[in-house]
C-alpha cells in the first residue's frame, strides 16, 4: 500500500499541475511536459524513504516554488501580472493534490476491501475528478484575467493594484491543503474536500465573469459617453458653419475684403486642426481629443496636433487607448495652465514606428520642476498622488509596452509606445 501511496502522489502531483496550467491557459503541449516532470519528480520521492504523509507536504513545497519558475520567464517575476499568475497556479494546484491526498488516502486505508478494489476505486475516483475538471475548463479564465481583479467592488474602477478579493485564490489553496497536512483522513472529510474544491473553483470561474461584463459595460458607457461628447462637437461645427456662412456674407455685402480674408485664415486654421482628427478610425478617439483640444483652447493653451498613424492596429482597445492619451493630455493641459507663457501649448502626435504605435504628448514645463514629476506615486497637483500616469503605465506592460518621460530644457516629453496588435497576435 505504501508503494501504491507513493504512486498515487506523482500521479497527483501531474494532474494537479495540468489543471491549474490549464487554468492560467498554458499551451497545452507545454502543460503536459511541466506536469509529467512534476509528476515524475513528486512520484520518485519514496527514495527519501519518508512517510506518505511527509512526502506529501514535500511534494506541495515542490509545487509552490517550481510553478513560479516553470509559468513565467525569470525577468518577468517582478512583473505584478507575472506574480498575480504564479499564485493562482499555486494556489489552485495546492488546493487539488490537498483534495486528492485526502481522497487517495481515504480510500486506501478503508478496511474491509482487498487492496486491489480499494486501488481501482481510488483511480476511478481520481479520474473522475480530473474529468469533471476537463468539463470545467472551458469556463476558466485563461489569459488576462489579472486585470479583472484590479477593479473595485464598488463603481468598477480600476486600481493599480490587486483588490481584496484576489486574496481569495491563497485562501482556497490553503484551505484545501489543510485536511491533508492535518492527516484527517475520512470519508466524510473527502466528500467536504470535493464539494469545497468544486466550489470554490466555480466562484472564482464566477467573479472573473463577473468582472469582465462589469468592465464591458464600464467600457461600453465610456464610449457612449465619448461618442456623445463627438455628436456634441459635430453639432456645434454646425452651427458654427452657419454662422461663419453669415458673418461672411455680411463681410463681402459691406465690401470689406480685409475683414473677411482676416476672418477666412482663422476659420482656415479652425478646419485644419478638424482635418488633422480625420486619420483616426475611431470616432471615440477623435471624440476625446477634440475634447480636450476645446478644453485647451477655452483655458488660452494652443493644442497642436500631428496624426500619422490611425490607431487601427494598436494592440489596446479603444478604452485603452483614450486611457492613455486622455491622461498624457489632461497632465500636459494642467502643468500648462500653471504656466504664465503658454506660447508653447500642448503638442500631440501619434506615429508608427516599427512595430509599435508611438503616442508623444509634450509641454514646457516649469522651471523649478525636476526630473522626478509624473513619476508613479509622485503628482505635482493637490490631492493627486500620480495614479494617472501610473495605471497607464501598468496598462502599458500589460501588452508587453512603455511610457517613460524626458526632459529637453523645459519642454518635457511623455511617450507611450504601446505594440501593434498584429506584432502581439503573432507572438
Amino acid at each position: 500500500m505504501l508503494i501504491a501511496g507513493y504512486i498515487f502522489l506523482g500521479i497527483e502531483a501531474a494532474v494537479s499541475c495540468m489543471i491549474a496550467l490549464k487554468w492560467l491557459g498554458i499551451q497545452r503541449r507545454r502543460r503536459v511536459v511541466l506536469s509529467f516532470i512534476a509528476g515524475m519528480i513528486c512520484g520518485s520521492v519514496f527514495c527519501l524513504n519518508m512517510s506518505v504523509r511527509a512526502s506529501y507536504l514535500a511534494c506541495q513545497a515542490f509545487l509552490i516554488l517550481y510553478l513560479p519558475i516553470v509559468i513565467y520567464p525569470q525577468e518577468r517575476m517582478m512583473d505584478e501580472n507575472a506574480v498575480m499568475g504564479a499564485t493562482a497556479a499555486v494556489s489552485v494546484a495546492c488546493a487539488l493534490n490537498g483534495m486528492f491526498q485526502v481522497t487517495s488516502s481515504t480510500l486506501l486505508e478503508i478496511k474491509g476491501i482487498s487492496l486491489f478494489f480499494r486501488i481501482t476505486l481510488t483511480i476511478l475516483c481520481l479520474t473522475g475528478v480530473f474529468l469533471f475538471c476537463r468539463t470545467l475548463s472551458g469556463n476558466f479564465p485563461g489569459n488576462g484575467w489579472q486585470e479583472y481583479f484590479r477593479m473595485e467592488e464598488e463603481g468598477g474602477e480600476k486600481t493599480g493594484k490587486a483588490t481584496a478579493v484576489y486574496y481569495l485564490f491563497p485562501i482556497f489553496g490553503f484551505a484545501l491543503s489543510l485536511s491533508a497536512v492535518s492527516g484527517i483522513y475520512r470519508v466524510s472529510v473527502m466528500l467536504l474536500e470535493w464539494f469545497a474544491f468544486f466550489a470554490g473553483l466555480h466562484m472564482l470561474d464566477l467573479i472573473i465573469v463577473n468582472r469582465k461584463e462589469r468592465l464591458n459595460v464600464l467600457t461600453e458607457k465610456q464610449y457612449r459617453d465619448e461618442m456623445q461628447t463627438y455628436m456634441s462637437v459635430i453639432r456645434s461645427q454646425r452651427h458654427d458653419y452657419n454662422f461663419h456662412v453669415q458673418t461672411l456674407h455680411g463681410l463681402i455685402l459691406r465690401k470689406d475684403y480685409d475683414a473677411c480674408e482676416k476672418y477666412l485664415g482663422e476659420l482656415l486654421g479652425d478646419s485644419i486642426n478638424m482635418n488633422a482628427l480625420l486619420p483616426l478610425k475611431d470616432a471615440a478617439v477623435g471624440a476625446l481629443i477634440l475634447s480636450f483640444q476645446n478644453r485647451a483652447r477655452q483655458r488660452g493653451i494652443p493644442m497642436e496636433i500631428v496624426i500619422e498613424n490611425d490607431l487601427s492596429q494598436i494592440a489596446t482597445n479603444v478604452y485603452e487607448t483614450n486611457k492613455v492619451i486622455g491622461n498624457l493630455l489632461q497632465n500636459a493641459i494642467d502643468e500648462t495652465e500653471m504656466l504664465s507663457d503658454k506660447s508653447y501649448g500642448v503638442k500631440l502626435s501619434i506615429l508608427k514606428r516599427g512595430e509599435f504605435c508611438i503616442i508623444n504628448v509634450s509641454n514646457r514645463t516649469r522651471s523649478w520642476d525636476p526630473a522626478q514629476a509624473y513619476q508613479m506615486g509622485v503628482s505635482s497637483k493637490t490631492g493627486h498622488e500620480g495614479v494617472g500616469v501610473a495605471s497607464i503605465q501598468s496598462l502599458a506592460a500589460k501588452y508587453g509596452g512603455v511610457v517613460y518621460s524626458r526632459l529637453e530644457e523645459d519642454i518635457r516629453f511623455f511617450i507611450a509606445k504601446i505594440p501593434l496588435s498584429l506584432i502581439k497576435g503573432a507572438g
